[in-house]
């Protein structure tokens, strides 16, 4: 897959990021703008270097990102991203699993 673009099927697991080029979200979305990021990030360089979907190694991607940047808090805001999200109930147990 080349750099051109962000296949569509990444972007559907997402709950903040559409493919934005900046975040839409202000400060006083609490954590929103956080969770675009991680999205953006994964969609990003994960979407572009893969060629098929797999989604659990998308959202531990995702969680992996969140601890990454906020070592302190990351159980806190991982909790809140996974509330929010389209990920399944297994996969959002598998990461409960691991991070929580």
């Amino acid at each position: 897959m080349s750099e051109k673009e962000i296949p569509e099927k990444f972007i559907d697991m997402c709950s903040f990021y559409k493919g934005e080029k900046e975040c839409p979200f202000e400060a006083e979305k609490g954590n929103f703008g956080k969770f675009w990021n991680a999205e953006s990030f994964v969609c990003e360089d994960f979407g572009r270097s893969v060629n098929k979907q797999v989604e659990t190694d998308f959202y531990r991607m995702v969680a992996a990102y969140i601890s990454k940047w906020a070592p302190y808090e990351f159980p806190e805001l991982i909790r809140d991203y996974l509330s929010k999200s389209r990920a399944s109930e297994k996969i959002k147990a598998m990461i409960t699993q691991i991070y929580l």
